[in-house]
């Protein structure tokens, strides 16, 4: 294989940015056509006048971009100020200010491109999809910025106020979640085989091989507060009483949902979420979700994140959608206190060397799942037991690193997002491997993951040089020089 002809580690982030498309280019102005909603029609107009223009200064045959128009792929037109918002949404979510028009506009082109034959191959998103979508990005803002006031939000966003914020999001993500379901379809079937990925990493120069950060295997010890009895009896006792208010007098549960439900991620939809069997949610819920019929409330049950109950909206074959409520019991300053003592007490044992780490996880860990195993971790995203410390929360990251293997942490207060739970821990270094070279034998899975990008994104490269054939694309003028544009045209 020539130099130049061999793929970069490195530089595989940077094209399945480019070919999969921006996560953050989620401020662009991109419409769909969906008839079924208030935005369709809307979108719709702007499409067809827009394209009218198009043709009606269309001499000699051909077609000229009107102002304000950057561009046209399919059923979709790219607006100049597409491009500017995204440029202002990469600086603000993501941070990046240095991204320059032309790999903004092939992002979004790339995304039009996904979006416009995701429609044509009857791939579809649901409106409660899309709307659980924006509510998790309000959400996000609303921790960023530290507030619960919705004006706020609209401000941020550079909107008169949070509907219209809701309405633009809502746009956006449609047809960013379409174009990930036409990514997903063409990517699907790509498997890659063991010489395949040795094929991969040999092909490097050595000097070209990349360094990995310093990973950690870890053990930890979780200790949660608990609430008292009589603040658990108080949840209960209300959502009994939504429950019966629903059931004997007609009362509407979404509304409840949305007036007293603790779940910020689905309150304003009225406590709605779509499931099937291996769904990721905790096996209480399923539990409840799959014993009941359609139209049933259950009783008050209690899962990790507090006490809820559930009504079964529709079933519909092995989908199910459901509303709930939940409830998280108030605890006190004394039983936080009571928590923090209870690890802090373990962790001398531990220390003194009057109990193993691993036993004193089995006794008193609240991370059920870990707790069997010794308290180790394993890393969702790899299913090993390594984690790059670059990876972690800032405040377990700022203790890794000054921990060798064997070394037990001092206590690490964490609190979630929401900032009514809190809990405490105390983690073990088994293993610390510090930053290094790719090394096949140690790294395989890793370049593993990597040679699998890279037969994805040739995947996508020759189904976007087919689709390119038979789709129409038009690029104003400004972007004439980009020659990251030139396979576009």
């Amino acid at each position: 294989m020539m130099p130049n002809q061999v793929i970069k580690l490195k530089q595989i982030s940077s094209w399945m940015l480019l070919l999969v498309g921006f996560a953050f280019a989620k401020a662009g102005t991109v419409q769909t056509t969906q008839d079924s909603t208030e935005y369709a029609a809307i979108d719709e107009k702007i499409k067809k006048e827009t394209l009218a223009a198009l043709d009606s200064v269309r001499p000699q045959q051909k077609r000229f971009l009107i102002d304000g128009v950057s561009g046209v792929i399919g059923d979709y037109v790219i607006l100049s100020s597409d491009i500017t918002q995204a440029k202002e949404q990469a600086k603000r979510q993501a941070g990046i200010s240095d991204l320059s028009s032309c790999e903004l506009m092939q992002s979004l082109l790339a995304e039009k491109m996904y979006a416009h034959h995701a429609i044509q191959d009857s791939i579809t998103i649901s409106d409660r999809e899309i709307e659980g979508s924006t509510e998790q990005q309000i959400d996000y803002f609303k921790n960023v910025l530290k507030t619960q006031d919705e004006q706020k939000i609209a401000e941020f966003y550079k909107k008169d106020n949070i509907q219209q914020v809701r309405e633009a999001l809502n746009r956006v993500n449609r047809d960013q979640l379409l174009a990930q379901r036409m990514q997903q379809r063409i990517t699907e079937q790509v498997e890659i085989t063991p010489e395949e990925v040795r094929q991969f990493f040999y092909d490097i120069p050595e000097d070209q091989r990349p360094l990995f950060n310093t990973e950690v295997e870890m053990a930890r010890i979780v200790v949660t507060p608990k609430p008292e009895q009589a603040e658990i009896d108080l949840v209960i006792n209300k959502l009994k009483e939504y429950r019966a208010d629903v059931l004997d007098n007609g009362a509407d549960f979404s509304v409840k949902a949305t007036l007293y439900s603790d779940d910020t991620g689905t309150e304003r939809q009225g406590g709605v979420l779509t499931l099937k069997r291996n769904s990721p949610f905790v096996k209480e819920f399923k539990d409840q979700a799959f014993s009941l019929q359609e139209g049933e409330i259950s009783e008050p049950f209690e899962t990790m994140f507090g006490w809820h109950i559930l009504y079964v909206e529709s079933v519909k074959g092995q989908v199910r959608d459901v509303r709930h409520i939940l409830l998280e019991p108030f605890i006190s300053t004394a039983q936080k206190n009571a928590a923090r003592e209870k690890l802090e007490k373990m962790r001398d044992k531990i220390i003194l060397g009057d109990i193993s780490f691993e036993d004193a996880a089995a006794e008193i860990s609240d991370d059920e799942r870990s707790a069997e195993n010794g308290g180790r971790i394993i890393n969702p995203n790899t299913g090993t037991a390594r984690v790059e410390v670059t990876r972690l929360e800032s405040d377990m990251a700022s203790q890794v690193q000054f921990l060798e293997k064997g070394d037990v942490s001092g206590i690490i207060e964490e609190t979630d997002p929401t900032g009514r739970r809190t809990s405490f821990k105390i983690i073990k270094i088994i293993d610390k491997i510090p930053d290094h070279k790719a090394n096949y034998s140690q790294d395989y899975l890793k370049i593993k993951d990597l040679a699998l990008k890279d037969k994805q994104v040739k995947a996508i490269q020759e189904w976007r040089a087919e689709k390119i054939k038979d789709t129409y694309v038009k690029i104003g003028e400004e972007f004439k020089e980009c020659e990251i544009l030139d396979g576009w045209n």
